[in-house]
């Protein structure tokens, strides 16, 4: 009955809310974003986006998958791309706190290529045995704790704790009630997708069924939350 319920809650899970929020929804924002602008600040904030569509596409199509070495190999993927999205997040703060001018072109890609490679560990430490789909994890990823450890501990220190820092600081520069108050809703939404990706992590860890079951539920709530990230940010996305 149980085991039941959580295919239940995982279709649901992976194929309406992922598939449909995390996946369609984000992709037409991005462009909406784009489409009302083509500066830097829109491009930052569509690939924050667009990063955790492909994110939540690639873990769409390996669900049904049934090869373990594929299914490890795209579960990683998954990940490296839910994660890839942090440094936008940053990008953002430091190009709205400290402009263009001193954040240029250079410092920017600079930022995302350093990023990019850290997380490129991920896989070979993910490939030997630090993630594992088969028929004994019931086709779920199961991580050894050197893969997890490397996964929150590169984002924790390199983009959680920088980005959170400098959100504080953008709010304390904005001096408007309106503009404080959009700014803590994208804090929020921010937050939101900090949770999601500590919780994953710490869910495919753990491996048992019913932290997955009770994550599921609050992945539901916490997925569809990110949104307002988008509604706290739009003032500044204005052309």
């Amino acid at each position: 009955m149980i085991f039941q319920f959580n295919e239940i809650l995982r279709f649901i899970q992976i194929y309406i809310v992922q598939l449909s929020v995390g996946g369609i929804l984000f992709i037409l924002m991005a462009i909406l974003i784009l489409r009302r602008s083509t500066k830097k600040l829109n491009q930052i904030v569509a690939m924050f986006f667009i990063s955790i569509a492909l994110s939540t596409i690639v873990n769409v199509v390996y669900a049904p998958l049934r090869i373990s070495v594929l299914m490890e190999l795209l579960n990683i993927l998954a990940y490296f791309l839910f994660n890839w999205a942090m440094v936008y997040l940053l990008l953002l703060n430091l190009l709205i706190l400290r402009s263009t001018k001193l954040i240029n072109s250079k410092i920017q890609i600079a930022l995302i290529v350093i990023w990019t490679i850290i997380l490129v560990g991920l896989f070979p430490i993910g490939l030997l045995d630090g993630v594992r789909i088969d028929g004994t994890t019931n086709w779920r990823p199961v991580w050894n704790l050197l893969f997890l450890l490397y996964g929150l501990g590169t984002g924790l220190f390199c983009m959680v704790i920088p980005t959170i820092y400098y959100s504080i600081k953008v709010y304390k520069s904005l001096g408007v009630d309106e503009l404080e108050k959009r700014w803590r809703l994208f804090i929020a939404g921010m937050l939101f997708y900090y949770i999601i990706w500590a919780g994953v992590s710490i869910v495919n860890f753990v491996a048992d069924e019913i932290i997955r079951t009770i994550w599921g539920a609050i992945l539901l709530i916490s997925f569809s939350a990110i949104y307002i990230l988008y509604y706290g940010i739009a003032k500044q996305l204005q052309e």
